[in-house]
């Protein structure tokens, strides 16, 4: 039996799929984050209402948790590959309707949340399809999971470090609603990559087990079954529903708090997030070559102990901007071994024809800590102060990010891993 490479430079010809993905989701991932902050804007600009760009957040963040949660048994049962074709599909024609319903002064605003919130929904359906696709490419372009994990992580931090600034200058340039007919088309291209170079995934629709429930609703309760029976994937769930919590206080309350209560411009805003992102990036390029060689319960651990609550502190001790910045860039560096190592282990315990529906449980719940962390930043702070509540969440940070070095579940990292390469070397 041929010895599948784990090399990263093997040229297996179906390394190409892996590109082709990749390439796709890179594009999807630039249009929306490009999205994340036109759409708001626009909202804003057409109804002079912040409260309003709020809600127009809201639409579009609620439908897409949800639509990733019940998206779950349905990518197991048509395939990833063609309901992410769809998804991508449909996306085209909800956004674009986003900014041709707004030149409208007389369209009501209850149809333009809709289209925004139908928008959120198949964006949901679409990244809950790519992700079940995306270990099926990896395995096909027999590169290690590490490394594939790693390249998509990369490309997501990639676009977000990208597509934040190009948003701005695109908006200077022509208007919030043409900006969100580029997203529209990034839609149609990953749909069009996709549908018509990846050859991943035809017909590994329903490989469902013989003995098990059939029917939509009994496929979504065996997702939520696995994922509590599973204390690795249960732990990691509660992890990042705790730390996404703590991450959305720091970028929607704290940092706008510490700038407007600073000696710094509004500038600093952006550059904040710009920090983060090229340490994440520059971080996941060096992961990428030194991954095989590190422990995964220590490395995650470490790093999220360490990169988590350092921006935290950072804003809860000082006003120097370089320092701020500087722990930002470190704090991207570190975090950025967190998805892969997370993303490698939970593909290899998830069976193939389960990959939807438990990962649309994992992702939905693990992101529905993201709503309540700006309500729950924003009250501490106006109760209790910016610095106070910024070194409480850094506080409650360094407490669930322990949890790797405390409880025996968290040891089934290094399992994982031992188990898979002893199946490499047993092929």
């Amino acid at each position: 039996m041929a010895v599948v490479s784990t090399d990263p430079v093997n040229t297996h010809p179906m390394n190409r799929q892996l590109i082709v993905l990749l390439a796709a989701e890179g594009i999807s991932m630039l249009g929306s984050r490009i999205t994340f902050v036109a759409l708001p804007w626009l909202v804003l600009t057409s109804t002079d209402s912040a409260l309003l760009a709020g809600v127009a957040g809201f639409a579009e963040m609620v439908p897409y948790i949800l639509a990733g949660l019940i998206g779950g048994p349905i990518v197991d049962r048509v395939g990833p590959r063609p309901t992410a074709v769809v998804a991508d599909a449909a996306s085209v024609l909800a956004v674009a309707g986003i900014p041709l319903f707004a030149f409208y002064q007389s369209a009501s605003l209850g149809v333009l949340l809709t289209l925004i919130a139908l928008a959120g929904a198949l964006r949901g359906f679409g990244d809950a399809a790519k992700r079940a696709l995306l270990p099926r490419t990896i395995a096909a372009a027999g590169v290690s999971t590490e490394r594939g994990t790693t390249l998509y992580d990369g490309v997501s931090r990639a676009s977000t470090l990208v597509g934040l600034p190009l948003a701005g200058l695109l908006i200077a340039a022509f208007d919030p609603a043409t900006v969100l007919l580029f997203d529209a088309a990034t839609f149609a291209v990953a749909a069009v990559l996709i549908g018509a170079l990846l050859r991943v995934g035809f017909a590994d629709a329903a490989a469902c087990d013989e003995t098990e429930e059939h029917g939509y609703g009994a496929a979504l309760r065996n997702g939520f079954r696995y994922v509590r029976d599973d204390r690795l994937i249960l732990g990691v769930m509660s992890l990042l529903f705790v730390t996404n919590m703590f991450d959305q206080a720091y970028a929607t309350v704290f940092v706008p708090v510490w700038v407007r209560e600073g000696p710094h411009g509004p500038a600093a805003l952006g550059v904040v997030g710009t920090a983060f992102g090229l340490g994440a990036v520059a971080g996941n390029i060096l992961y990428t070559v030194i991954a095989p060689r590190l422990p995964r319960r220590r490395t995650f651990g470490i790093c999220f102990f360490v990169g988590g609550p350092a921006q935290l502190v950072a804003l809860a001790f000082t006003n120097e901007v370089w320092v701020v910045l500087a722990t930002a860039a470190i704090s991207g560096a570190l975090m950025s071994t967190v998805n892969p190592i997370l993303l490698a282990a939970v593909y290899r315990r998830i069976p193939a024809h389960m990959h939807g529906r438990v990962f649309s449980v994992l992702i939905s719940v693990s992101w529905a800590g993201i709503p309540l962390g700006g309500v729950l930043g924003g009250w501490v702070t106006d109760v209790l102060g910016l610095r106070t509540a910024a070194l409480l969440a850094a506080i409650g940070y360094l407490a669930v990010t322990a949890a790797p070095f405390v409880f025996p579940a968290w040891e089934a990292l290094d399992r994982t891993e031992q188990a898979a390469r002893k199946a490499v070397a047993a092929a």
